[in-house]
């Protein structure tokens, strides 16, 4: 079995318990799976990380994730440059919190 590092999530959700959910780049393949995760971030079981907004942005693009977040309803903007603003605010507040840890 392949060994992966928690230096290779892309984003982590808390459930099924007791180990919760590891996403990798694999898994964030599809606008599906990607809104599906924003689902799970908008009720607070998921978080993406910075390396993981580094890639959304680099294979989707804002517009696209603009897009899907709307799909989902996580961030409530009213246009794409709003839509950039959180997103960067959110990479902020992650990498506070991953400093912390």
């Amino acid at each position: 079995m392949e060994q992966i590092s928690k230096d290779d999530w892309y984003a982590y959700r808390r459930y099924p318990e007791p180990d919760g959910t590891s996403y990798l780049q694999k898994d964030l393949m599809t606008k599906e799976q990607v809104e599906k995760l924003f689902d799970f971030c908008q009720i607070l079981e998921a978080v993406i990380y910075d390396v993981g907004w580094g890639f959304l942005i680099q294979y989707y693009g804002y517009a696209l994730l603009y897009e899907i977040n709307n799909k989902s309803g996580w961030f409530d903007c009213s246009d794409l440059e709003e839509y950039k603003e959180y997103i960067e605010a959110y990479r902020n507040d992650m990498k506070r919190s991953e400093e912390r840890n």
